[in-house]
């Protein structure tokens, strides 16, 4: 384990890809952590200490990650926030979780309306809100890290992502789990260790994509311990079934953490479109979420083989894990526990 974690592969291996955008653009681990490093910086020179929470409402983006592995190295909290929430739904999230800075976007309208109104509900403090758009009250983040060096900071501790649960039975809840002491790459990459479940294997030239949205707690967990397991990350910025084929035969995707429904518009695409592609690729294209309908289920295993796997788990830990061809043998099954 002691060769793994994101941030020992980029110092290592600096020209290898990270991560390639919704745009195409790709991102070194080099540049990745370069960014990352910046941001570090910059945060500890705000004030914000181990402990002390970053919010964000993002898009998927590159900077999700960048704001992630600042906060992952810094022993900070990065709490995610779900980008179509609205404004007063946002204002509780920041004042309940304490944070000391926001990372908000404009990108859509929508966002930047309910981030404004959120920090202006609570008087959020004006040199705390940092945006990757162009936002009224807002420093941009490239103003924000501006001058500050692209080195590995001093003193690096692990941080944890704190989601907050969806609120079905009263407002949303922030699940704080206490910090692991010790190297980020060390933790961190202990923690990603979820992917041995599925039989993913380190580097092994596994490419991850990411086609839901990151404020989900499944998908950035899976898409983080595939950056700290050494692999490359491909990031869809909505999910779109002709796009994510194009995707996976473009990149040879292998792995991915998907629900249900986003099979079942796959499904729907004509033959024609279907059999552009070619998605011999994949290994361990993971579901979860919800329950995916047998005929669903058998009709992917059909187009993608034996790479199809689910799980089920929750928030406190714990859950069920099958493969395909347990599942086949026993259609509909959750599998065994884990």
């Amino acid at each position: 384990m002691s060769e793994l974690g994101f941030y020992r592969f980029a110092n290592n291996e600096p020209e290898a890809i990270a991560l390639i955008e919704p745009s195409e653009k790709i991102w070194t681990r080099g540049k990745l952590l370069a960014k990352t490093n910046q941001l570090t910086h910059a945060l500890r020179n705000f004030g914000v200490q181990k402990g002390d929470v970053i919010a964000t409402v993002l898009p998927n983006s590159v900077e999700y990650y960048i704001v992630y592995l600042a906060c992952a190295q810094s022993g900070f909290y990065m709490v995610p926030i779900n980008w179509h929430l609205a404004g007063p739904e946002i204002a509780y999230i920041l004042e309940d979780s304490g944070a000391k800075a926001f990372i908000a976007s404009g990108e859509v309208p929508a966002m930047e309306e309910a981030c404004l109104k959120a920090v202006s509900a609570i008087n959020f403090p004006m040199e705390g809100r940092i945006s990757t758009t162009n936002m009224e009250s807002f420093i941009h983040l490239n103003d924000f890290i501006k001058g500050y060096p692209n080195t590995n900071p001093d003193e690096r501790t692990a941080g944890q992502v704190m989601n907050y649960t969806s609120g079905t039975t009263g407002k949303p809840k922030g699940v704080k789990r206490a910090l692991v002491e010790g190297n980020p790459d060390d933790i961190l990459s202990m923690f990603a260790m979820i992917l041995s479940f599925f039989n993913i294997q380190p580097q092994d030239e596994n490419v991850h994509i990411v086609g839901s949205p990151l404020y989900h707690t499944a998908v950035l967990v899976h898409s983080s311990a595939a950056l700290h397991y050494g692999h490359s990350v491909i990031l869809m910025e909505k999910f779109d079934a002709e796009k994510m084929l194009y995707l996976i035969d473009k990149y040879k995707v292998t792995t991915s953490h998907m629900v249900p429904t986003q099979f079942h518009r796959l499904l729907q695409l004509p033959d024609k479109i279907k059999n552009k592609y070619d998605c011999s690729s994949t290994r361990t294209m993971i579901h979860a979420a919800a329950p995916c309908p047998i005929h669903t289920k058998q009709a992917m295993i059909k187009w993608w083989g034996n790479s199809i796997w689910e799980y089920y788990a929750a928030t406190e830990g714990g859950g069920t894990i099958v493969n395909a061809e347990d599942w086949s043998k026993f259609p509909g099954t959750v599998g065994k526990p884990w």
